[in-house]
């Protein structure tokens, strides 16, 4: 299977904003929350009842833990929906008793914005509408012994916090709209600079900036690797024999050539002019020189129309190293291209590796 080269660049940066964005927002609440719970059991202790008392001691002790566990483990979507979940029913415990002289609701309006912005609209939407339901029960449901808020200062904070909702929802979803536009012309932006726009192939860029830097963190994948240096044979004399447009159909050609014969997994690229580099992820020198001649033979014997019933046909000449270490890369690059160029001071149309020089 064609494995789709492209799907290997990423957006990091784009990404890795709006998390810290998140972050940022999760650490400001956290430590709020933190800060005013342990202030209000300080400063409370001998008035609260004892389960009043033990209760915001536990919140304060698991908000403490989550921060904890959220620095080990970058668990942002678990460690928020926690604190929030806690804080969620603080507030409730809060508008049950009524708080200090029956303000309870007013620390209710900061939720949904905090909800929105740590979460996002989706999971944001859930704990929110928690919220306002519990709150809607307390309010206008049957008693439970909750504190009793009069009917102008309910209807108010009902349609207050009903607007604090709507345009806290209404200004998330769009900035994910405006993020996700931001992140695809992004993507689009960074692909166009690493594809060779004549082949559809990779570029030399691509294989320095994406490939060289994972030949070590994820060498598992790659490594043992074989380096498949290609120059196309002659190829300024075919430029003009036959022009230059032919020149470029030769190269799509070409490139159709590297995918017949190579596997999907392998990475193609266009390393400048006439010249590719083909990357054998898995693969020794002897399983790479076996397919350099193979695909050298193939070239050779493929034809490529010019007119109406006429054709050209092209060789090339391939230098082959492999590498064990991704800290060789450069060195191996090097050794590829000197072998390359022993195959075309031999004469061209050749293969040459470790394996040639030593037969």
């Amino acid at each position: 299977m064609e494995q789709n080269w492209l799907s290997a660049i990423t957006i990091n940066s784009v990404d890795t904003a709006d998390k810290q964005r998140r972050a940022f927002t999760l650490f400001t609440m956290a430590f709020f929350a933190i800060v005013l719970i342990t202030s209000l059991v300080l400063s409370n202790y001998h008035i609260y009842a004892m389960q009043l008392t033990v209760m915001l001691l536990v919140s304060d002790i698991t908000i403490v833990l989550c921060m904890l566990y959220y620095f080990r483990t970058g668990a942002l979507v678990l460690v928020t929906s926690i604190i929030l979940s806690i804080i969620l029913l603080l507030c409730m415990s809060l508008v049950y008793t009524g708080g200090k002289e029956n303000t309870a609701l007013y620390w209710l309006m900061f939720y949904p914005i905090v909800s929105y912005v740590t979460l996002g609209l989706r999971t944001g939407s859930i704990l929110v509408g928690s919220m306002y339901l519990s709150a809607l029960v307390l309010l206008l449901g049957p008693d439970i012994g909750q504190a009793r808020y009069g009917p102008v200062e309910m209807s108010r904070f009902l349609a207050s916090f009903t607007m604090v909702i709507l345009f806290s929802a209404i200004s998330e979803y769009f900035r994910q709209k405006s993020h996700q536009k931001i992140a695809d012309i992004t993507l689009i932006e960074k692909r166009d600079a690493l594809t060779d726009p004549l082949t559809g192939l990779a570029n030399r860029r691509y294989i320095y900036e994406h490939i060289q830097p994972r030949l070590e963190a994820e060498a598992a994948n790659y490594l043992p690797m074989s380096v498949l240096l290609i120059d196309l044979d002659n190829f300024k004399s075919l430029n003009d024999s036959y022009g230059h447009d032919f020149g470029d159909q030769v190269l799509i050609a070409f490139t159709a050539m590297l995918h017949d014969k190579l596997r999907g997994t392998d990475i193609k690229a266009r390393y400048g002019g006439e010249e590719f580099i083909i990357l054998l992820p898995k693969a020794g020198i002897q399983i790479a020189h076996a397919v350099a001649e193979k695909l050298r033979a193939y070239v050779a014997q493929k034809q490529i129309p010019y007119d109406v019933g006429q054709s050209v046909t092209i060789t090339c000449s391939i230098g082959i190293a492999s590498l064990e270490r991704g800290s060789q890369f450069s060195k191996t690059i090097k050794q590829a291209d000197d072998n390359l160029y022993k195959a075309k001071a031999k004469g061209r149309n050749l293969v040459v590796s470790e394996l040639s020089e030593i037969s």
